[in-house]
């Protein structure tokens, strides 16, 4: 909205035919939305012609304002900040140069196998050690809930 307003001229703007309010230093007119608004039109011309920033943030959320700013707004106060530009960036430096196959063959690091370098073979004591952390051991009968409840499959009733 390019239009501005002083505070006092949206003060004039208090009566229920002509409901203006100022939420974050934006001016809205609701003298159509008073029969729209669910929480009724005394609360609305109670605060009509004044900043009512601090009631509408405690009652809604963004999406609200968001919602109903286009339909509503009919400009800012003249003390509210404007909105600038930013600033554009600064040109991107130039790209490197594109290298010919024969330079990028000089360039590329290859790996290779250093001598003297083994890795450990295990032997039979890390076997048994790796036995001693297994969470379970092999005797325990999995899926069979006649192992634990002492029942005998040959005395089955």
């Amino acid at each position: 909205m390019s239009k501005t307003f002083s505070k006092d001229a949206v003060a004039a703007h208090k009566k229920p035919d002509d409901l203006w309010v100022i939420v974050d230093e934006d001016v809205y007119d609701l003298t159509q939305f008073q029969a729209e608004h669910p929480g009724g039109q005394k609360i609305l011309q109670r605060v009509g012609g004044k900043d009512a920033s601090k009631q509408f943030w405690k009652y809604h959320n963004e999406s609200i304002l968001k919602k109903y700013k286009g339909q509503l707004q009919v400009g800012s106060l003249d003390s509210k900040k404007q909105e600038t530009a930013p600033p554009t960036p600064p040109p991107s430096p130039p790209a490197p140069e594109e290298k010919d196959a024969a330079n990028l063959d000089q360039e590329v690091v290859k790996p290779s196998a250093e001598s003297g370098t083994v890795a450990p073979v295990p032997d039979k004591s890390a076997h048994a050690a790796s036995e001693s952390l297994d969470p379970y051991g092999d005797l325990i009968p999995y899926a069979d809930p006649s192992w634990y409840q002492g029942v005998s499959m040959n005395n089955q009733d």
